[in-house]
Order: C-alpha cells, then structure tokens, then sequence
C-alpha cells in the first residue's frame, strides 16, 4: 500500500512527503499505513545517507485531516494483549526510526492531528501548525479508555515539559494551533495557507543554522520543579491525587499513562517504551477499552442519522427561532442558539422575566469569556443576535419557535394555539416537555405535521443530549429539520416515539422511585446514593433530586403513574416534600445541606414516612433494584417502539442521565450480566417486593432465545413476547 504516502525531492534536496490513504476521507493509522511509512522512512534514510535529500517535510493531502489518529476499529477487534502488545512496539519502532532520520525533518500539520497522528509529529523534529479552526492537536486516547503508546508519552514530556504533557494525555485534551504553540505542543502557528512554507523555511533554515526553539511559555515554578527529581516526582504525585479524583478508580488509562510517563522520567525512555506497550495492551483488550469504543461508535452513528425512517428527507435550514418562555431552560436555549449564529427572539408575559431571561443568557456568555471558550468579541457578537418581547412580533419570520414554559398540559395548548396562528406556515413548532404527550398537545393545532417534541436537558449549555419526539402525525421533514438543528447546536439528538416521559425520563423514573421506596424501608438516603456512585452514577437518586427540584420530580411522577398504574407507586416521600417546602437545591431545603452532608431536618421530617425498624438491604441489592429497574423498563421501551435499538437507549442513557461509560450503556451492562441472570434478579426481587420488577416480555424472550439486546429476536419469539405484551 505504499501508494498511501509518496514522496518527491525539490531542487533544495527537501524531500516532500504527501500522506493520501486512497479511498478514505482521513487519514488514519492501520496495519498497512504503519507498514507503508515504514518502509518509507527506510527508503528516506538511504537517501539522506547518500546525500540525495537533506531535509524531510510531512504534509496531508486531506482537507482538515493531517492524521486523525490510529483505525479505532483496528483496536476494536484486538482481543489478544500479546498482538496489542506487537502493534504497540511496531507503531514505536517506526517511530523511532523516523526520529533517528539524519536529516531534519518538519511536519506541516493543517487539520486534526490526534492521538497516534501526533505521536507521529512528535518524531519529527520540528512541527508547525495552521491557525485554522479545523486544526486540533492532542492525545485523546484516555476517552477510549487507552493511552498514546507509540512513544507519545516519552516524547511529549521532553517536548513540552512535563506539567504540559500530563496536561494534554491525562485528560485526553485537544487544542487548536494558536494553544498548541503557547503551550510549547508545536514550534510555530501559521495561517493555514501559509503552513507548508513556514515549514519548508524551517527546513531550509535547518540546513545551515537552527531554526527558532519552541516558542511556548513556561513558568518559571514548572521549570524549577521538573529540573530535579524530588519535583518531577511532586509533580506526579499531584497529578496521580488529580486522576483519582476525577476518574474515582473507575477508568485506568490515566493512572496508566502516568506510570509510563515516570518510568521514562526516572529510568530513562526505553523502560518508558516497554510499559507502554505492555500496559496499553492490556488496556486495550479490557471492558472499559471496549465500553467506551462502543459509545464512540453511537456517537459517531449518531452524527450521520436524520431522523427520517423511510425515504431521505433534505432538512429545512434554520436562521431565526423564537423561544416562547424565559425561564432557566428558554433562556438556556436562546443563549446557546445566539452563540451558534442562529437569531432569537425571546418572549415571555412581562417585562421582568424577559429582562432576567436575557440576563441569564448574558451571564452564560461571560461564563465562556472567563472560561477562555469565547472572545469577548465573540459574547458580544451572539447576544447581539438576542432579542426579547412580550408579544409575538417578529415570530412570523421563525422558522422554528421553542416552547420552554411550566409543565402543564393546557397553559401549552394555549400557548401553541396562540403561536400557530402568528406564525409562518411553514414554522416548525417545538415542545421542550419532559413528560407530557405530545400528541395530546398537538390535538388543537391545524397543522400538526408541523408539530414535535424538542427535549433539552437542564442545564441547556451542559447536557450533550436532545430528544426528538416524533408525534402521530409529525412529518418526517419537521423530524429531519429539528434533529438538524440539534446537531447545528452541538448536540446529540435521539429519535424517539411519543409517549409519557418519552425515553431517559420514563427509564429514570423507575430509579427515583425505586430509591424511594428504599428510603420508605429505612435505607438511609446517603447510604442509597453512595453505593450508586460507587456503581459510576454521577450522583445518587436523592442528590439528583435535590438538583432537578423535588416539586419538578412530584409533578412529573403523577404524569408517569398516571400513564403506567401500578408499575410507578411512588412512596408519599415527594409529596410530603413539597408540602413542607422542601423543593431542593434552589429552595436551599432538600435532602442535603451541602453536597454529601445530609439534612437532619429532612430525615424528622420524613420520619413518618419510613418503617420503624429499618429493614437491611445489601449494597447488591440496592444496585439491582435501581438499575435493572431501568433496564427493565428500557426494555419495554424496546418492545413498545418508543426507540428503534438498544443503541439509542444506551446513548440516551448515558447522554441524559449519566449513566457510567465504562460500563458501555444501560443495556450493554445488561447483556454483560448475560439476560437469563437478569431475569432470574427480576423474578427474585418481583418474588420479594412485588410486581414491579417483574421481568419484561421482550427481556425473558432475549433470555429464553440466548441473544443480547444487540442482536435480533427470532420470529417465533418476537410474536411471543408481543403476545405477552397485550396480556
């Protein structure tokens, strides 16, 4: 394949070396590119030995993509850590003979250089990047549950400096050309037209005197720490208290990198090398590898669907929307349209909501100047773009408009009969409900085919995820528009059926309601969510309660139990809640005073509540009961068609709810229990507390059948568990 790179020699004796995977749109390393450099390298050496060439420049024929990284479905289907082990040591010795070049060489880097693309760099003697916004540079290998093992963790180190270098691998960072030089990741920043001949100058300049150092600023303390080892040490122990805490144990790679990036420090960087490839191979064919390549290739899924089921539909463009409330989640979703160029107007009934609405969203934008994501410039730029109103000018000319007021059926009918009648015939109207039908909402509207659900969730401007929610009678035109526009925002959308909470908040519902009739046998509150956390939820039950408002939570568990009877009987703990004022975090009064410290106010004032004498409940069972509990009902959720395949359940739940990656989805931790064991827990726990756990059709047909969520039912089961469904 050596077709992939080519290389010609200018009249200067600089060897230009162009990489082009033919029949790809980036490139990317496999066994055959790593091969093909390779002997390219050798060939490069030849040269140089003999004087043929003097200089060496690498360059990408791929627009936006230097190299995006190593082929991820190569480590996909690793199974054996010995053949890891074998293409970790590869990947460096082709490496090394590329820094071992007698000749300098440049790489001319304009577009994504990531993970085993910047190991790639990194042997190059100089590197120079483009300013362009495609251009982002990093080792983002920790996200999939791996490390840069080609060398990346011996080099960066001694290109960077070590803060720099754990900075970028332990957390996976990638930043653009402008961050990359400051922080000393490449030698200079050009515009992007001018890449290959800033690169070629330093060629040149390398043939007779040195070109300019690395131009990244260091501070003084850094290079005070790293100049001796008891602070090269210091600096790692910090950064080892820094990986604990942010990965609780859960996620190895981080820790791992570390190890390898010490061993190169104090023993040198061969012993550096051989624990990477030692260590990265064993990573790479674990679960929390593979787990999070699974979420990698949802999301990836996820970018290229349209939401259209049947035939290809070509979705509207959408330049101006209207946002009709200026609560926290409108005035989140008119902020994050405005910085995505897109022209809002906010409305809401008196002056003052509108003013704090635009308050809020200001506020957002000064977040992101603090935070460095925006220029000044760029905050003032997007709110200019916001307006409010307490009427419904300017409306007619949305071609979307939002609805983000209170969660009650008939205000929102309301509100969309007035809407509909002010907008454009062709202005897609979007309900941001939690829970409510949105085909009961559609009931009074001319034109429902124009009608969808558009579910954000709070805060707008953190959560990756939105919820389309296809109606009756919504179009597959208004469905391919709004999941569109989804993507335009930066966010992950999910098609999903209509129906009471629809997908993340059915699913989780049954964990909040498992959790209180827990809390209702005596199981301390704390202890519940502890033990969860301990499982990889990011927070537990009670303290996700006290963050979405126990009054939201009340409200929206009577839609639920309303809709599914005896599978949702919530324990009388949020009513009780609300009538004392006990709302949560915005009340200042809910389970916790403070994150982690109970409120011995809420436990008298629940005392009635709960059993006299506790029950005790292993730590086992508490994980049973509130997660097969979801995966019970995204079951059902399955069988109902409410989604199309486990995948987007797993994405949905991991998006919406935080539902652990390492564990690779709702359902996929399911199917790693194998589904006859899951039945058996739901039949004991049915057995023990009642029929709310009992098994799901479609899950004991799984079972019975020997398949995963992932794979299909046999038609015989199919009709079975249908049939089970309607008894």
């Amino acid at each position: 394949m050596m077709e992939s790179i080519r290389f010609e020699v200018d009249e200067c004796g600089i060897a230009r070396v162009t990489i082009d995977q033919p029949g790809e749109k980036v490139n990317k390393f496999d066994e055959d590119l790593v091969r093909a450099l390779g002997a390219v390298v050798a060939d490069l050496r030849e040269k140089a030995v003999s004087g043929a060439i003097r200089a060496v420049l690498f360059r990408s024929s791929k627009p936006g993509v230097f190299i995006a990284g190593a082929d991820i479905r190569m480590i996909e289907k690793v199974v054996d850590p010995a053949l890891a082990a074998q293409g970790c040591r590869e990947g460096q010795r082709v490496f090394q003979l590329l820094e071992d070049l007698p000749v300098p060489t440049v790489a001319a880097i304009d577009g994504a250089c990531l993970g085993g693309g910047y190991e790639f760099a990194l042997a190059c003697r100089y590197r120079i990047a483009s300013d362009a916004p495609h251009t982002k540079i990093g080792l983002p290998e920790v996200k999939l549950g791996l490390f840069p093992a080609w060398g990346g963790t011996q080099r960066l180190p001694r290109a960077a400096g070590l803060r720099n270098a754990l900075d970028v691998i332990l957390a996976g960072k990638m930043v653009d050309g402008k961050r990359a030089e400051k922080m000393g990741l490449v030698h200079a920043c050009a515009p992007a037209a001018l890449v290959e001949d800033v690169a070629l100058d330093y060629a040149r300049r390398a043939l007779t005197s040195s070109p300019p150092p690395v131009r990244g600023r260091r501070r003084l303390s850094d290079l005070f720490l790293e100049m001796n080892p008891l602070g090269r040490r210091f600096v790692c122990l910090l950064a080892a208290r820094g990986v604990r805490t942010a990965t609780r144990g859960f996620y190895p790679a981080p820790l791992a990198a570390l190890g390898c990036v010490r061993a190169g420090v104090e023993e040198g960087p061969e012993a550096g090398y051989a624990m990477e490839a030692k260590r990265d191979a064993e990573l790479a064919v674990g679960p929390v590898c593979k787990n999070l390549i699974g979420i990698f290739f949802l999301q990836e899924k996820a970018k290229k669907a349209t939401g259209a089921v049947d035939v290809p539909v070509e979705p509207a463009p959408v330049r101006r929307i209207g946002v009709l409330g200026a609560g926290v989640m409108g005035a989140g979703i008119a902020q994050l349209a405005a910085d995505r160029g897109v022209q809002v107007r906010l409305r809401d009934v008196d002056t003052g909501r509108v003013a704090a609405g635009l308050s809020a969203a200001a506020g957002l934008f000064r977040k992101e100047v603090e935070k460095r994501r925006l220029s000044r410039h760029q905050a003032e730029n997007g709110m200019a773009l916001l307006s409010g109103t307490t009427d419904l000018t300017g409306f007619r000319h949305a071609d979307l408009v939002i609805e983000a007021v209170v969660e009650d059926l008939e205000v929102k009918r309301q509100v969309f009969r007035e809407i509909e009648g002010r907008a454009g015939g062709q202005t897609i109207l979007a309900s941001n409900t939690s829970s409510i039908s949105i085909a009961e909402m559609a009931r009074s509207l001319e034109r429902p085919e124009h009608f969808v659900g558009m579910h954000f969730f709070n805060p707008v401007h953190r959560m990756p995820l939105v919820e389309v929610i296809r109606g009756p009678r919504t179009s597959a035109a208004t469905v391919a528009t709004t999941v569109a526009f989804a993507k335009a925002l930066g966010k992950t959308p999910i098609v999903v059926a209509d129906g009471p909470g629809f997908l993340v908040n059915r699913i989780l519902m049954h964990y909040m309601n498992e959790a209180s009739h827990l809390f209702a046998q005596g199981v301390p509150f704390e202890i519940v969510d502890r033990i969860i956390e301990e499982f990889g939820m990011p927070m537990g039950p009670f303290a996700l309660l006290d963050e979405v408002g126990l009054d939201v939570a009340a409200k929206a568990a009577r839609v639920m139990a309303g809709a599914y009877g005896n599978r949702i009987l919530f324990s009388t703990v949020l009513d009780r809640a609300v009538e004392t004022g006990r709302l949560g975090k915005k009340a200042g009064r809910g389970f916790y005073r403070k994150r982690g410290e109970p409120d011995p106010a809420a436990l008298k004032e629940f005392a009635g509540l709960r059993r006299a004498e506790p029950v005790e409940v292993e730590p086992s069972e508490i994980v049973d009961r509130l997660v097969l509990s979801m995966a019970n009902e995204a079951s059902r959720c399955l069988g109902e068609g409410i989604v199309a395949d486990a995948e987007t359940v797993d994405l949905g739940m991991i998006f919406g709810t935080g539902f652990p990656p390492f564990r690779g989805g709702l359902l996929r931790y399911a199917d790693s229990l194998g589904l006859p064991a899951v039945v058996k827990r739901l039949e004991r726990l049915a057995e023990k507390l009642g029929p709310r756990f009992r098994p799901d059709p479609l899950l004991t047909a799984k079972a019975v059948d020997g398949t995963t969520f992932r794979e299909p039912l046999s038609a015989a089961r199919q009709e079975a568990a249908a049939a089970a469904r309607e008894t």
